[in-house]
């Protein structure tokens, strides 16, 4: 189903390369989804089984996998796409709000997604030595999973001893490079995922693909209630708490329309102050984890 699929948005898309080559990963994952739920072939797809799909991708939202509900509906996209190429049209889409219940881009999750320290320490002592390596990656330097598995940690290990920062290059969204901080602990954890790096990425065989690699560490993560994305959850929060010697929202538990009054009133400073330091902080986290648009950062920190 997955190579049909993919013939067919070589052949009939008339979307640009980037947007095709990202087409056909979202649709591996919905071939892939939809194998584990029995279906193999383009024709037992159903509009209740892709709705039951965008439902199942709300779900991994609400646990953290997603950092906002544009990444769902891009996946749920992708499947509309191709099913409507394959139907010549006759597909008839599946909406991501009213089909299916994703949320509005602009998601402000009520409680923290991030992975606390006591649980990503016992996942990392139980999951491979390789996965619990991308989780230490992505923990300390705010990694996407896909980031976390091409980074090449001998050349991001020179560059922090040099700089005190690593470049984040391989996997980024959009192919936009960014820079992260990297303190003497940062670097300890390159050197250890030096011991595990096969040629310039974290990937274990040179003739594995990226797909099969994330195949394979995601049903590790599966087998041990491990969402990828919560790491990248902690990497926001701990440096809100290092920025501006506060708790997150999300964290401390406070509400985000309040967050300012009461950031205020923790630090001993005036609105106006804590809502500066509370500004420029959320922006620096946000360029940090590779995004453009402050308010990003409000899926991560509350």
């Amino acid at each position: 189903m997955f190579s049909a699929g993919r013939m067919i948005l070589n052949k009939r898309s008339r979307n640009g390369f980037k947007t095709q080559s990202d087409y056909t990963d979202r649709w591996r994952l919905f071939c892939n989804y939809a194998k584990e739920n029995g279906v193999k072939k383009m024709e037992g797809i159903t509009k209740e089984f892709v709705i039951g799909y965008g439902q199942y991708l709300q779900k991994q939202l609400e646990a953290g996998v997603y950092s906002s509900a544009s990444a769902p509906k891009n996946y749920l996209s992708a499947v509309n796409c191709v099913l409507k190429l394959a139907t010549n049209g006759e597909w008839q889409t599946v909406k991501p709000g009213s089909d299916c219940g994703i949320e509005r881009r602009k998601y402000i999750p009520k409680e923290t997604k991030s992975v606390s320290e006591t649980k990503h320490a016992q996942i990392q002592q139980d999951i491979g030595e390789r996965v619990s390596q991308l989780m230490a990656l992505q923990r300390t330097f705010g990694l996407r999973f896909k980031e976390s598995c091409l980074i090449d940690p001998k050349a991001a290990l020179k560059q922090a001893e040099k700089f005190g920062f690593i470049s984040v290059v391989a996997g980024t969204k959009g192919g936009r490079p960014r820079r992260v901080p990297c303190n003497d602990n940062g670097k300890l954890i390159l050197e250890s995922a030096v011991k595990y790096q096969i040629g310039n990425s974290m990937i274990p065989d040179r003739k594995m693909s990226y797909a099969k690699f994330r195949s394979e560490c995601y049903e590790q993560a599966r087998l041990y209630g491990l969402a990828f994305h919560s790491e990248r959850h902690a990497y926001a929060q701990n440096r809100y708490r290092e920025i501006v010697n506060a708790p997150s929202p999300l964290e401390a538990g406070w509400e985000h329309k309040g967050r300012i009054a009461k950031l205020a009133d923790y630090l001993g400073i005036s609105e106006t102050e804590a809502k500066d330091i509370d500004r420029k902080a959320r922006l620096r986290i946000s360029i940090e984890l590779g995004h453009s648009r402050m308010e990003i950062s409000n899926a991560y920190l509350g």
